[in-house]
């Protein structure tokens, strides 16, 4: 059957929900650290999760992703994001900026603090993480508000560490990957402005499917495709 080129219902329930993780975590967390040990939580099952469907997770399931999508998107004066700025380099600086950071910060619990911390020892490594998505989130408002809604997420430490990943990865084509079809297309560039990964569309045309490791799979260029020439693979209207 042909793929269809909306999310499913469940996934779009989920990122309305998603936002009040986040806002759980960076708000909450403040008041009640071990609210941080979530977002340990959706880091394992994200890069667990780029094995098998690349950077699936940060279009359809992340919480910030859907903050940004749904919320900033709104204020956003939506400007390419510089090509400079997305280069590998650059994101390898920022990945190992931040988790020098974050594994310091781990290594050097005030552990004589713990009993006058809610939960104890594992509300100060919540706190860890809290802090971490608070300082992350607040810059992808910034970065949202200087480009577009998703810049951050070419550089999100996260993000890289799913690209690489993906790279890396043996595997069969998956579920929620986008097919490309050169017969339909009519050269618009309609899919290529929609991205919100400033991905080169088109030079994946003849390919069968975009490749590209930072395709978030959220399905923006399928949506404004006015043709077939772009299609979600094997995925229902109802499918997560």
């Amino acid at each position: 059957m042909q793929a269809v080129s909306r999310r499913g219902s469940a996934i779009e329930t989920w990122r309305t929900i998603a936002i009040g993780v986040l806002v759980a975590v960076v708000v909450g967390g403040l008041f009640y650290p071990p609210l941080g040990l979530i977002a340990a939580a959706m880091m394992v099952i994200l890069l667990v999760t780029a094995v098998f469907r690349g950077r699936y997770w940060c279009g359809n399931l992340c919480p910030r992703g859907a903050f940004l999508d749904i919320i900033v998107r709104r204020i956003s004066p939506g400007r390419q994001f510089p090509g400079w700025a997305r280069s590998l380099w650059l994101r390898s600086i920022v990945l190992v900026l931040l988790m020098s950071g974050f594994a310091w910060s781990l290594a050097n619990l005030p552990l004589e603090l713990s009993p006058d911390v809610p939960g104890g020892i594992y509300g100060l490594i919540g706190a860890v993480f809290v802090r971490l998505c608070l300082i992350t989130t607040l810059g992808a408002i910034f970065l949202a508000l200087v480009s577009q809604q998703r810049a951050w997420c070419a550089v999100c430490p996260m993000g890289t560490m799913q690209h690489l990943i993906d790279r890396a990865a043996t595997r069969t084509p998956t579920r929620a990957r986008i097919a490309t079809d050169p017969d339909a297309c009519r050269d618009c560039g309609l899919c290529e402005r929609a991205c919100p990964m400033d991905i080169p569309i088109r030079e994946y045309l003849e390919a069968g499917e975009i490749t590209h490791p930072d395709c978030l799979r959220c399905g923006a260029c399928v949506d404004v495709c006015p043709t077939t020439a772009l299609t979600r693979m094997g995925v229902e209207p109802d499918d997560v």
